[in-house]
């Protein structure tokens, strides 16, 4: 059994335990504090998808989990932490805490393979296509974070492997957007699928490479799920990190297009120019294709199709 840890509700969590259940696996998914059960996981609960209280940061609770299911696998999607208000140090223990909380369980119980998220903002700056076997600089160039959370999470799963011999497998994901996704998130796709159903006025302040000319690889979530529950069930894996990306850049332009051509009367006027920020390469995806198969099976106009539909249902997010 497949534990999915915030699974229940978390963006890329709940969204891979559904593709997980789709390939015919079975999950527990955590949840600490929001309760709330996305939709599409409904239909599954208690017959392929199962539901434990636990903060991934405590031992203890996660152990119960192990003492209730045969667990074989941990993915553990968990973006990062942070403490409103607290400064960076309470968001780096708790980081620190699940992941020597995972790396334990995963010893005590002896799983196949346990699979962690990091993110395609390893290539900020790279020149040329972003592939896996480049080296990843050290420094962050953005104001926050996540990026400093994922570069440690590749190098304790990277030693975390060579002292265990457990599979150990990093994800680095792209541009993603689709259901279940938290609107505080700076998802320039996100922000503009929302304002177009609500006919509300999209926000775009904080956005990551939002501005009119940039682009960036954008992933809908539905493909990047199934990319994660490709590699967390793969019987032979080769490498320990995989880009999960659609080897495309989309210019926001075409972006807002795509969902003008669904949502006729929908307008935006993004801010001129690029985001001051490195840009972003071509991210490659051979190793993600080689060893699982995995190709999208939604372009961006059925992917903005799909997201328009499920927000015009009466969901939130």
């Amino acid at each position: 059994m497949k534990l999915v840890v915030g699974g229940l509700n978390g963006f890329v969590g709940s969204n891979t335990t559904e593709a997980l259940v789709q390939l015919g696996h079975d999950c527990v998914v955590t949840r600490h504090k929001d309760a709330e059960t996305p939709q599409f996981l409904e239909k599954y609960l208690e017959k392929h998808v199962f539901v434990e209280q636990a903060d991934a940061t405590n031992f203890e609770d996660m152990q119960r989990i192990g003492q209730k299911h045969k667990i074989d696998t941990i993915i553990n999607v968990g973006g990062g932490f942070k403490v409103e208000g607290a400064g960076p140090l309470p968001g780096f223990k708790g980081y620190s805490d699940m992941l020597h909380a995972t790396f334990k369980l995963a010893q005590e119980w002896k799983v196949n393979r346990v699979v962690m998220s990091s993110t395609g903002g390893m290539y900020v700056g790279a020149q040329g296509s972003g592939s896996e076997d480049q080296p990843v600089q050290l420094q962050n160039p953005f104001p926050f974070g996540i990026l400093s959370y994922q570069k440690i999470v590749e190098v304790a799963m990277c030693e975390f492997a060579k002292a265990s011999r457990i599979s150990s497998v990093c994800v680095r994901l792209m541009g993603m957007y689709g259901p279940n996704q938290d609107p505080s998130q700076s998802s320039l796709p996100q922000r503009l699928a929302y304002a177009a159903v609500t006919g509300k006025s999209p926000d775009l302040q904080n956005l990551f490479f939002g501005s009119a000319d940039d682009e960036v690889d954008l992933l809908y979530i539905k493909d990047v799920a199934r990319a994660i529950a490709l590699v967390a069930t793969a019987e032979k894996l080769q490498y320990n990190v995989y880009n999960i990306a659609s080897g495309r850049v989309v210019p926001n332009r075409e972006l807002v297009n795509a969902i003008k051509s669904i949502v006729p009367g929908f307008n935006v006027a993004l801010q001129p120019g690029q985001t001051p920020f490195p840009p972003l390469p071509i991210i490659d995806t051979k190793r993600l294709q080689a060893d699982t198969g995995f190709t999208p099976k939604y372009d961006l106009q059925s992917a903005v199709r799909d997201y328009v539909s499920w927000l015009k249902a009466g969901n939130q997010k």
